[in-house]
């Protein structure tokens, strides 16, 4: 049988919004993508003509009743009015990452998805990406024996060297509140971490503001030379562990001139090394008693740039009557995670984690080429 598309709108934009909207016009007959509106009519306009959608305004789309499901693209610093929105007229949220700034406005995100019968996932959703669906199948079937330690370390650089026309268009949103990198990076690792281990029961680390008052760095710039403060969390260095019993040491920072990735899974009869978790099907490696690594073939599909698939995924989940992959609670434990971290930074003491959700199914190793590869997300 043919399942109904679900019409889809877009709300936010921006940089990012190029590859949700190819993919969701092009990759997932799922998805029946119809619009898109941003606080800067310019930017809609743009991409409704480049994609063949209709460009709407934010209350067109939340009052259209045949809109069932709306990604939230907006900067971090709105996420939570927008997704707040979307959910309080009936519709299906799928939000960017940060959910929002503050654990009470998660609550509050909760309450009214619960009340209005909805489903609310936040990215990334990498995670069901071929690298990272064969990184959980590797441990699963005990390639690597019991694991012991996990280690994820992100150096990545986030300067003012942007001149002025990229500032007014990306804001510099990783150097506010909500954007800084534990929020905008930290969650690819976790939720890779997640889909494998399920979820954390305590932290302690530290999390801090390295350089927060900083010059624009490039001579083009309007305020060349003149500094900037920056209102977020840069640098932080945790010790996590997983219900399930694993340790994770977890450091990221924004704070260096080179980006890198390590993401090392260790167990008692192997290292796994897992490429960077913000791509989909990078080359994943198999470290067994001789010291060499071995690159370990992807059993998966979804290997190229697939963002919007947990969107997708929700979709699919809506049309069947199954739980989607990507959960709000999965969700909501990140942004625990990375709160709770900063609350040890301050007061020096361990925290133990709240809140819990359940592992979701793995995508199928049944792997089509083409637009056929969409059949693992139907497979449940």
């Amino acid at each position: 049988m043919q399942y109904k598309s679900v019409k889809t709108a877009v709300i936010g934009c921006g940089m990012i919004s190029d590859i949700y909207m190819q993919n969701l016009k092009e990759k997932f007959s799922i998805i029946d993508f119809v619009g898109c509106s941003d606080i800067v009519s310019e930017k809609s306009k743009k991409q409704a003509e480049k994609y063949g959608v209709k460009q709407m305004t934010n209350e067109e789309i939340l009052n259209d009743p045949e809109i069932e499901l709306v990604l939230n693209l907006t900067y971090p610093t709105s996420h939570f009015e927008v997704s707040k929105a979307i959910l309080s007229a009936g519709k299906h949220c799928y939000s960017e990452k940060l959910m929002c700034l503050t654990l009470d406005e998660a609550k509050e995100l909760d309450k009214i998805r619960k009340e209005k019968n909805v489903m609310f996932a936040v990215a990334p959703d990498t995670f069901l990406g071929a690298s990272e669906q064969t990184a959980r199948l590797i441990v699963e079937r005990g390639l690597i024996g019991d694991v012991v330690q996990i280690i994820s370390n992100r150096p990545r650089g986030y300067h003012l060297i942007k001149t002025t026309e990229d500032d007014n268009y990306r804001k510099f949103s990783v150097m506010h509140e909500g954007g800084g990198i534990p929020y905008d990076m930290g969650g690819y690792d976790l939720h890779t971490l997640f889909n494998i281990f399920g979820p954390i029961e305590s932290v302690c680390g530290f999390a801090e503001t390295r350089n927060a008052n900083r010059p624009y760095l490039n001579p083009r710039h309007e305020k060349f030379n003149e500094n900037f403060f920056v209102n977020t969390e840069n640098t932080m260095c945790a010790s996590m562990k997983f219900k399930s019993g694993p340790l994770l040491s977890f450091t990221i920072s924004s704070e260096f001139n080179v980006s890198g990735s390590m993401l090392m899974i260790m167990g008692t009869e192997g290292i796994l090394h897992v490429p960077d978790t913000n791509n989909f099907g990078d080359p994943i490696y198999l470290q067994k008693g001789n010291g060499e690594k071995m690159e370990f073939p992807l059993c998966h599909p979804f290997r190229e740039n697939s963002r919007g698939i947990g969107a997708a995924d929700m979709a699919w989940a809506l049309r069947t009557g199954r739980k989607p992959r990507l959960s709000f609670e999965m969700s909501y434990h990140a942004l625990e995670v990375l709160k709770a971290v900063c609350d040890s930074s301050k007061d020096g003491t361990t925290k133990h984690l709240t809140t819990d959700f359940e592992i979701p199914k793995p995508i199928s190793t049944e792997f089509y080429n083409g637009t056929s590869e969409e059949r693992s997300l139907f497979l449940y």
